[in-house]
């Protein structure tokens, strides 16, 4: 080491190359020294550089833009009003034609519970699968379920808690032109395991185009019975005898499967969120039953709002709260009850219940979550 400090550095490295190449080395080296004071002398004055042209830049800018709009304004523009225009009165498809020969259900026949909203994401598959668990358990008879929501979340979590795991679909039969001759009771699938005695008409994507031709058919050629096929089935002998109680999941729209769901219930029950949009597309579907049930479904009892995925029963935040309240003073003025909300009945969010959906029951897997439901399954049956 004596020799680096007696050398230098740079004597050291050079003396490893050839003495032919030195010279050139021994330039470059002095190059790169020279070339770094230089840089580190004029750094300052470039850096002055740069920002006295930012300066005059920003100097240009403002000036030019000031004497622009102080000598040169443009035109005002001209003050058009803004169009008014109010929401045009609604009429669903269904409301077009008056009924010729409407079928209702059975007066004293098993409920029909429908569970709809025109608001995806609320948990209505959620719902119908897990009381379909409590209601068997309580009637002691077997329970039908119906998936006409084309997205087939309610087959894939009771057929996955059985053990079923490629696609199917039976739900069509159910509104189909062809449903009286091929024995439709014949097609419902029964379930296994923890769902024995829960049968259900699957559905899957097709449906949806399956839904869009016979809506196209019947609007080329009305005939009353479109609306009525599932309401005449579910009234034969082969279903009243058979099951306790039949309980329809539904798309969040009025659709060809969801007219009949609602023509053939007996009752329905719509869940929300305790969020405002939630709220209001409750009220909207609310009123959409309500100004239809005359012509349409006048048999079909309103069971009442269920909350969903509250936090601790909505207890908590003051959204919710606002909310509850307000479907409550809801129920109150418009449908004249004070039970119209089912607080008591209200599903939390858990894991335990979003965990399995879309492949499983919760209520057959967590007792906690089974008793949620059995609660809703109370409020509910205290309705029918």
């Amino acid at each position: 080491m004596e020799g680096v400090t007696d050398q230098g550095i740079i004597s050291v490295i050079l003396e490893r190359f050839d003495p032919q190449f030195r010279p050139t080395l021994e330039a470059a080296a002095l190059l790169v020294l020279v070339g770094g004071v230089v840089a580190t002398a004029i750094n300052p004055i470039i850096d002055l550089a740069f920002k006295v042209w930012r300066f005059f830049s920003w100097l240009w800018k403002t000036s030019t833009g000031w004497i622009q709009a102080t000598f040169f304004p443009p035109p005002p523009a001209p003050d058009l009003p803004s169009p008014m225009r109010e929401i045009p009165e609604e009429r669903t498809v269904w409301e077009t034609r008056r009924p010729l020969q409407p079928v209702f259900p059975n007066s004293q026949g098993i409920p029909i519970i429908t569970i709809a909203n025109m608001k995806g994401g609320v948990g209505k598959t959620t719902i119908a699968a897990n009381l379909a668990v409590c209601f068997r358990d309580k009637f002691n008879k077997p329970i039908l379920l119906i998936d006409f929501d084309y997205q087939g979340s309610l087959s894939q979590s009771v057929r996955g808690e059985a053990g079923y795991t490629d696609p199917d679909i039976t739900a069509d039969i159910l509104i189909s032109p062809e449903s009286a001759s091929i024995d439709p009771p014949m097609y419902a699938r029964e379930m296994r395991r923890d769902l024995e005695n829960i049968s259900i008409y699957p559905t899957t994507y097709p449906f949806a185009t399956i839904e869009n031709n016979l809506l196209a058919t019947w609007l080329s050629s009305p005939s009353s019975d479109m609306m009525y096929r599932l309401c005449a089935l579910l009234k034969l002998p082969a279903f009243q005898g058979k099951y306790g109680a039949v309980i329809i999941d539904c798309p969040p729209r009025l659709t060809m499967g969801s007219i009949n769901a609602l023509c053939a219930s007996t009752h329905l029950l719509v869940p929300t969120t305790l969020d405002d949009m939630s709220g209001q597309a409750a009220e909207y579907f609310l009123a959409q039953i309500s100004r239809m049930s005359e012509s349409v479904f006048p048999k079909l009892k309103v069971i009442g709002i269920v909350p969903t995925i509250v936090y601790q029963d909505g207890n908590t935040l003051i959204g919710e709260k606002r909310t509850r309240e307000r479907l409550t003073n809801y129920g109150k003025a418009v449908w004249k009850r004070d039970d119209f909300v089912l607080v008591d009945g209200a599903v939390p969010r858990l894991a335990d219940i979003s965990n399995y959906a879309g492949s499983g029951v919760a209520s057959v897997r967590k007792r906690n979550v089974r008793q949620i439901f059995e609660k809703l399954a109370a409020e509910v049956e205290k309705r029918l």
